[in-house]
């Protein structure tokens, strides 16, 4: 397989944004490939509302509202500061985007491909081929901010307490200059977040095009040849979303998935520089990516060197990445991603390489525990 073909073929379907018919067409596509593999693959149906700029948009604009209207009535200022505040945690967190059921609706699919071999554990390698949009003022204000949703909802937060201290009867100057100051960023947050609903489709060629491919060059070299994992293949929908496509799959799974028994490695971006793994990732409340993956990485990158050919390094990703989405249901998961905008042979090997040695490293490693515990077997003649 030639994973620089398979991105580029995946890449010409542009504006495969979430909820598109671009974003179907490249589902049917993936799937085709999939099954041109000697794979079972099928479409799981999921109903999205990818608004995510508008609905944040309106919540960061209802607390600044919130804000001015409490300088002469704070108890109606704090209410509006907190409703904002609700309705953007629960939107951010995945618990209940409120403020999206307002917005349209659309379908979009996941593309499955199980393995079936009877091994003890499940290893399910995922990346996402919907594309984001350019956004060059959300991308400016996520270099400036780092995590432009946690300031939003800090800011939010700040708001809350200066006028909850208005509505407690508090006034004076020092108050005043506190609830400017978050005032005035969700005020330049309001462009960026807007940015992410007007711009046009990226081409998704990094992100997430060679991520595909690395996918499936992986299945291909490994289904069917690991000890301990049977290899299932999940290409998300929706994911930009805050990783709709992933949570709605962890639901309809959550039955056949073995907290002690399944591992999700997640490719997303694959640029043509080095390797980097997430230590935390997350949105808002970065969590840790498994110990015993992360350990994995690191012992990679100590075995290669410095300036080595993976040059791998630990990075903190402050996004919702379908790895986040499966640590928050207690889920074995990692991200790994190669630096850079432009997709190259180079690159796209380097990310095989080291996403193929952890693999096996892995599967070495849990060997021995998962058929220690697998039921023993009468063999014939016995």
């Amino acid at each position: 397989m030639d994973p620089k073909r398979e991105a580029d073929g995946l890449a010409d379907f542009a504006g495969r944004t979430a909820g598109t018919d671009a974003e179907r067409r490249a589902a049917v596509h993936l799937r085709e490939r999939l099954r041109r593999m000697g794979r079972e693959a099928e479409f799981e149906a999921i109903e999205v509302r990818p608004r995510v700029g508008l609905v944040h948009t309106f919540h960061a604009l209802l607390a600044i509202v919130g804000s001015v209207v409490a300088v002469s009535n704070p108890i109606a200022g704090a209410a509006l500061v907190l409703a904002a505040g609700v309705l953007a945690l629960l939107d951010l967190t995945g618990i209940l985007a409120v403020t999206r059921r307002l917005t349209g609706r659309r379908a979009s699919q996941n593309v499955f491909s199980p393995e079936d071999d009877g091994r003890a554990g499940t290893l399910i390698l995922v990346a996402h081929y919907d594309a984001g949009r350019d956004a060059p003022a959300f991308r400016l204000a996520r270099r400036v901010l780092r995590s432009p949703w946690a300031v939003l909802l800090g800011a939010i937060g700040a708001l809350l307490v200066c006028c909850s201290l208005r509505a407690l009867g508090l006034e004076g100057n020092v108050l005043t200059a506190a609830q400017f100051v978050p005032t005035v960023l969700l005020i330049l947050l309001v462009p960026a977040l807007a940015d992410l609903e007007l711009s046009d489709a990226a081409s998704g060629v990094a992100d997430n095009a060679a991520g595909v491919a690395t996918v499936l060059a992986l299945a291909e070299d490994l289904g069917g040849t690991l000890r301990s994992f049977d290899v299932w293949v999940l290409l998300t929908g929706s994911q930009k979303p805050f990783a709709v496509g992933m949570r709605a799959w962890l639901r309809r799974h959550r039955r056949q998935l073995d907290r002690e028994r399944a591992a999700v490695i997640n490719v997303d971006g694959v640029g043509s520089g080095p390797v980097r793994f997430a230590r935390r990732e997350g949105a808002l409340l970065a969590r840790r990516a498994h110990p015993q993956l992360l350990r994995i990485c690191e012992e990679i990158a100590e075995d290669d060197g410095d300036g080595g050919a993976y040059d791998a390094r630990p990075t903190a990703v402050r996004e919702c990445t379908d790895a986040s989405a499966a640590r928050a249901r207690k889920l074995p998961a990692i991200t790994v991603s190669c630096e850079g905008d432009e997709v190259t042979a180079e690159g796209l090997e380097r990310m095989r390489a080291f996403c193929r040695e952890l693999i096996e490293r892995l599967d070495a490693e849990v060997a021995p525990t998962l058929t220690a515990t697998e039921p023993e077997t009468e063999t014939a003649g016995a």
